[in-house]
């Protein structure tokens, strides 16, 4: 178990099937940026097999300042501009995690 708190953003987007190659494209160059960055504990993109043009992402980040700062990226500002015109539905939570137990 840890003790030591940090933040999960958990996302799912619905993009517009004409735009399935280009948000790739985008995610593509957005996450060795964004895992690069100090306090991104991991940062990762999956296509849902089991509906089509469903998109998740799964971030773990050490504090809700580094997403913040992690907001503010001259990156994820064009991602996020980017994907507006290509989505259809979007959900996007931020979860502070207290403890975790590894099984």
């Amino acid at each position: 178990m840890t003790t030591e708190n940090f933040f999960i953003i958990s996302a799912e987007f619905t993009i517009k099937d004409e735009y399935r190659a280009d948000l790739v494209k985008l995610v593509l160059e957005l996450t060795p940026l964004s895992q690069s960055e100090s306090d991104c504990i991991s940062y990762s993109f999956f296509e849902d097999l089991m509906q089509s043009g469903c998109f998740l992402f799964f971030e773990r980040w050490k504090s809700r300042e580094a997403i913040n700062q992690h907001f503010e990226k001259p990156y994820f500002k064009k991602f996020t501009e980017a994907i507006q015109i290509m989505t259809e539905k979007a959900s996007i939570e931020i979860h502070e995690v207290a403890s975790t137990e590894t099984l």
